[in-house]
This record gives structure tokens, sequence and C-alpha cells, in this order.
């Protein structure tokens, strides 16, 4: 469920928010050969439209001794708080994301760097830019 087109990597999301999202420039290569490696198979686990299907899998993972879990939800914040971080607009950062409220980028708010007084107003500024 990767692609490559014009340079830009993307994994095709399933149900129950089908979606394309767009992988972070710094892990196209390593998501292009772990593609590459899976063949027409998956690289891990087996198809499956549960709902649930991805924290399901990791619950077989192992985790070494003083390592906390792997947890589809920290995994999923971890990546939305870098986007906000980074700038992505929101709009186009809830599409990627398949959400329906702006409930869980509120909740991560907190943790995102503020702008110093300079670069907020320019950005506040610019308006639609």
């Amino acid at each position: 469920d990767v692609t490559c087109e014009n340079g830009v990597v993307e994994i095709a999301v399933g149900e129950p928010a089908p979606r394309r999202v767009v992988v972070l420039a710094e892990w196209e290569n390593e998501v292009l050969d772990l593609a590459e490696t899976a063949g027409d198979g998956c690289l891990i686990g087996t198809r499956s439209n549960a709902r649930n299907r991805v924290a399901d899998l990791t619950k077989s993972l192992v985790c070494p001794a003083g390592h906390p879990r792997l947890s589809t939800g920290r995994l999923r914040s971890t990546w939305l708080l870098g986007h906000l971080s980074a700038g992505t607009r929101v709009t186009e950062l809830c599409r990627a994301a398949g959400l329906k409220s702006l409930l869980v980028l509120s909740d991560l708010m907190i943790f995102v760097e503020p702008l110093d007084d300079a670069d907020s107003r320019t950005q506040l500024r610019r308006g639609q830019h």
C-alpha cells in the first residue's frame, strides 16, 4: 500500500477512514525499502479489516525490559505533534490523520513550543498564507 509518485511517498490507509498519508521526507527511503521487502505481502502480520488491527498487532510484539510498550495512540500523538510543531495546516493534518474533530489536536497543543513574539506576529499578519 506504499506508492511513490513524483518523488512523494504515500501510504494507503483503509477503513474506517480511507485516505492516503504522505510520508515524512526523512522516512521516505526507509518506507520504500520496507515496502520492497514486503513485496505483495505484508511486512508484519496479515491482512485484516478489523478496526483495531494495528493495536492488535502491537500486542504481540516483545519490548525490551525498561521500555514502554508500543502504543498506537502514542505513535499517532508523536506524529501529530511533530506536524503541529512544524506548522502543518490543521485542515491537511486532520485529513491525513482521518480526524473528524479537533479534540485530539487540542490535547496536544500544550506540547507545541510557542513562537517568539516577532514570528507569531508575522504569521498572524499573513492571515491566509
